[in-house]
């Protein structure tokens, strides 16, 4: 496992949450974030979510508004900050929970987590370290558990990350999770990146 580069990876976005640069924040919520948490108020009722590479938390609150309790990890200490200061500020502190965290090594229990939300955290994890992640998500989540999954498409300029098609992604989860939804953002886009946007739920067993 490249410890060294994915950490030189997490520094990277410590120094532009530090400096205010987040591009990534302009981005608007896609149409199948929204199908997202209809599935689960529709399949589950309230859940315990987990918001990988969370940010300023601004899913997890949504996850909150809709009645979940939500966990957001971040390496960005930066980042976690601003989001238990912006969950203070609406009123949804008792039901999220943010801390500096990492994929790789997720510290909860086994099968605590209905859902899952990765919203441009996986394109930033190293070819060498996807079993690491894979493994970490599958522990943590319960059988037939949700999972929302956006990545950069193969539209973008390289440079930026790594970068996915459908069937890329499909091929990397594709042993541990079935495709349910799928969309891709418009293009050309006028947000920062061109990203493709899942649905996915685990197979069973996992």
């Amino acid at each position: 496992m490249n410890t060294e580069e994915q950490k030189e990876i997490s520094e990277h976005f410590e120094r532009m949450w530090q400096a205010g640069l987040t591009p990534w924040l302009s981005h608007r919520p896609e149409p199948l974030l929204k199908e997202f948490f209809a599935s689960l108020k529709k399949d589950f009722g309230r859940v315990k979510l987990l918001d990988i590479g969370c940010g300023n938390g601004w899913i997890s609150m949504i996850a909150a508004k809709e009645g979940h309790e939500a966990w957001g990890i971040d390496s960005s200490q930066a980042a976690i900050e601003e989001a238990k200061s912006r969950a203070k500020e609406v009123g949804l502190s008792d039901r999220t929970h943010f801390e500096v965290g990492n994929a790789l090594d997720l510290t909860y229990k086994e099968k605590f987590f209905d859902s899952l939300v990765d919203r441009g955290l996986f394109h930033h994890v190293l070819p060498e370290n996807r079993r690491k992640y894979l493994e970490n998500v599958l522990r943590v989540l319960k059988e037939k558990s949700l999972i929302y999954l956006s990545v950069f498409s193969d539209k973008n300029s390289p440079g930026i990350g790594q970068l996915f098609t459908k069937k890329m992604v499909e091929k990397i989860f594709g042993d541990n999770f079935s495709v349910l939804s799928f969309r891709e953002d418009l293009f050309p886009t006028e947000a920062p990146a061109h990203l493709l946007h899942f649905i996915l739920q685990t197979k069973q067993p996992h």
